[in-house]
């Protein structure tokens, strides 16, 4: 994208930050969706969302274009994740620690291809076949979505309360729970968007290096989100955990400001280790903690989500406006310094 669109460093900043600003946003009205047409509903509509506006990005012809249908992928994957995370939970038997892992993993996985094997694909076809492949693949889940998952039920949808709403969004332990994701978030945001590009361009390393390296925050969190998830489950006491996670991403984004590959491989392997129980954890308590009406859940956990995510917006314009003036290490520490920032609230979090 650089080459063709002579995005830069700051370009790459604008197109995530467009992304978060998107999916998280979008939270709470991909809730109240979910809450009045049923979960199954909005995920369908949030996948074909997303996978149209990833279509149109693979013939976008400048930034703009490509950072606005960036916002729209991220609001359809708001219609997607928590609606997705009910589902996976009731088909389990309300086990939500193991629900909210598996979700976790699943998008990690996926993740897994962006970081990795997209840069492969793209390296022999371009960015705009690559993009358009994945746009591609999502119309082809979002059709077996839609054969293969079992319908709404009827206590699933119904008028949405604002009484109820206003009180969802004023739980302290809620806007708690999403500052916790937010802090191991923030990390796992900045390292999987700009270690490949640093990799590159700052310390010379190819693009399967580079690649590989950066995959780590995303492929840890595969087992490290179940791991986490079965680990709640069995204990029910979430502080601890967050805590610890949320400390692992700090010591992640240090290592990153260590100007070499092992630096960087260390921060990527803590920061993978640290994010998947955090997130895991944090929307399961929302689940189990909330007490609200069964066609309400889709939208606490999508309230976490959006502090998380909408939290997560400005960190990469700080990340790329400190890197270009002040340079790499000095960046990774700023990271680092807003992701313990983000950890205090969790030792005032009564569960």
């Amino acid at each position: 994208m650089n080459a063709d669109l002579g995005t830069g460093l700051s370009g790459l900043g604008i197109l995530t930050s467009s992304f978060y600003l998107g999916v998280g946003l979008m939270q709470i009205p991909g809730g109240i969706v979910a809450a009045r047409y049923g979960p199954k509903r909005a995920v369908v509509t949030g996948m074909l969302l997303s996978s149209l506006a990833a279509l149109g990005t693979g013939i976008s012809t400048n930034i703009l274009e490509v950072a606005i249908l960036r916002f729209l992928v991220g609001a359809g994957m708001a219609l997607v994740f928590s609606p997705m995370l009910v589902l996976v939970t009731r088909l389990l038997g309300e086990k939500s620690g193991l629900g909210a892992g598996l979700v976790n993993s699943a998008f990690d996985f996926g993740g897994l291809f962006g970081l990795f094997g997209w840069i492969l694909i793209a390296s022999v076809t371009g960015w705009r076949p690559s993009i358009a492949l994945s746009g591609g693949l999502g119309v082809i889940s979002t059709l077996l979505v839609i054969e293969l998952v079992p319908r709404d039920e009827k206590d699933d949808r119904g008028k949405v309360s604002w009484t109820q709403l206003k009180g969802i969004l004023g739980k302290t332990t809620l806007v708690q729970l999403g500052l916790a994701a937010l802090g191991a978030n923030l990390g796992s945001v900045l390292i999987s968007s700009f270690m490949v590009f640093y990799l590159q361009a700052e310390l010379g390393q190819t693009g399967a290096i580079a690649g590989l390296v950066t995959s780590m925050i995303t492929v840890l969190p595969i087992i490290t989100s179940v791991w986490g998830g079965r680990l709640y489950d069995r204990r029910r006491k979430p502080r601890r955990i967050l805590i610890a996670s949320g400390a692992g991403m700090v010591v992640a984004l240090a290592a990153c400001s260590i100007s070499s590959l092992l630096g960087a491989s260390i921060g990527s392997f803590i920061g993978g280790v640290a994010v998947g129980p955090a997130s895991t954890i944090a929307f399961a308590t929302a689940r189990d903690l909330s007490g609200v009406e069964k066609k309400y859940e889709s939208l606490v956990i999508g309230w976490v989500n959006c502090i998380s995510l909408t939290g997560s917006v400005w960190p990469p314009l700080v990340f790329s406006y400190l890197a270009g003036p002040y340079g790499y290490p000095v960046a990774w520490l700023g990271g680092s310094i807003l992701s313990l920032a983000f950890l205090i609230p969790l030792f005032f979090l009564a569960a």
